[in-house]
């Protein structure tokens, strides 16, 4: 009869990891999590400085364009021989200088806003009259129409290629103010008579039919000033627009519109000569442009201003988000070091025994097994007993293999 001897059961060996391991794998992973959250933020805070820079432009810009229109009626009226209040343009002035003391000169003008302020003085206390003030007051216009068209380089929103902020800005800082200037312009030429601006110019008098190419040129850049800033305006009303062209933004720009084409219609055919009708209608003509431009300019800029009060508002609550999400983060991170240093610190259990340990630690059996238990019971014998045994079972074991290996030979 066969025997089957007994397989042992191994158990798998378990492999130690290195302590430092799980310590890089969570380095590496914070890591990675730390330089997208400082991404996202430099983003969404380069944005914020971008919508703060944009509505700077809102701060300067009324006030300049106020100070521009001051000039240009100053100008029309030293050109007809009016005595002019410079209380208008002081007070303009100063509103500049109150803007420009309270910011941080994000728009990078200050320089040239000096400029423009001593120019302004120095004209104002010329008090040049006739022919003589069209050349005296172009200087701070033109320097005026240079610091508009600088906020708008310097604006972000200039960088937009879609409809949206750089519309608004185009209208608010180039288009309006040309309208205003060459109505003012058109206005004083038409009203002067030639002879009177050649002497100013101190060349001959050459004009024989027709209008002055001054009043023509000027007139030519009113209604080309005028038409971009409705096709600008109106383009709001499309789709794809990040701003929407309201009702009564459209009623102030048909206003304008309206008010820019009476002021041309005004300057066709006037005769410097008469002093009477023609001088008032321009006159009113082009008081109604001015109102309506500053009005139109008005409207636009508080548009424009709400759609970035829009976009700060969405880059405030993203950087909440990004705060708590930080919290978040850190506080999971200190709960993992926490868990990780726990463990590190807790007992271990009982090892499993190795196969050179004792038999008494493997078995845990007491050195004095043996002997009788106390309800009379013999108990086991020491394998020690069992080992002197084993020689006299050991020919017994050989003789029954032998008789195994010879069984299949007596066949």
């Amino acid at each position: 009869m066969s025997t089957t001897p007994a397989t042992a059961t191994r158990r798998p060996r378990r492999r130690n990891v290195p302590a430092f391991v799980p310590g890089v794998i969570l380095a590496a992973l914070l890591t990675s999590v730390f330089y997208l959250f400082a991404q996202v933020w430099a983003t969404t805070a380069g944005s914020a400085s971008t919508v703060a820079t944009e509505r700077a432009v809102v701060a300067y810009a009324q006030p300049l364009n106020k100070l521009l229109a001051a000039l240009v009626d100053a100008r029309y009226s030293a050109t007809l021989g009016t005595a002019v209040d410079p209380a208008g343009v002081q007070a303009a002035v100063r509103e500049v200088n109150a803007v420009d003391r309270g910011s941080t000169d994000q728009l990078q003008i200050g320089q040239r806003w000096t400029q423009a302020a001593r120019e302004i003085d120095r004209v104002l206390g010329q008090n040049a009259r006739g022919p003589e003030a069209l050349l005296a007051y172009a200087a701070p216009i033109a320097l005026t129409q240079a610091l508009l068209g600088r906020i708008a380089d310097v604006s972000g929103a200039t960088h937009d290629p879609g409809r949206g902020s750089y519309q608004l800005t185009e209208v608010a800082l180039r288009s309006l103010p040309d309208v205003i200037v060459n109505a003012g312009l058109a206005s004083a030429l038409a009203l002067t008579p030639d002879s009177a601006l050649a002497s100013a110019n101190k060349k001959p008098n050459r004009r024989v039919d027709g209008p002055d190419p001054q009043l023509t040129i000027a007139r030519d850049r009113l209604a080309r000033a005028a038409g971009d800033v409705s096709t600008s305006l109106r383009a709001g009303t499309e789709q794809g627009t990040t701003y929407t062209a309201d009702l009564t933004l459209l009623r102030r720009l048909d206003e304008f519109v309206a008010a820019a084409g009476d002021l041309d219609e005004s300057a066709v055919g006037a005769d410097a000569a008469d002093n009477g009708g023609v001088r008032d209608r321009i006159d009113a003509a082009n008081t109604l442009v001015k109102t309506k431009a500053l009005a139109l300019e008005t409207a636009v800029l508080d548009v424009f201003d709400t759609q970035m009060a829009t976009y700060a508002g969405r880059y405030a609550r993203q950087r909440q988000v990004l705060v708590l999400a930080a919290v978040v983060i850190a506080l999971a991170t200190g709960a993992l070091l926490w868990l990780r240093a726990s463990m590190s610190a807790a007992p271990k259990g009982n090892a499993p025994a190795r196969p050179d340990e004792p038999t008494e630690g493997r078995h845990s059996y007491p050195a004095d097994y043996g002997g009788t238990e106390p309800n009379g019971t013999r108990r086991v014998a020491e394998f020690a007993g069992i080992r002197g045994q084993l020689p006299r079972l050991a020919p017994a074991g050989r003789t029954v293999q032998g008789r195994k290996r010879h069984d299949p030979d007596d066949h």
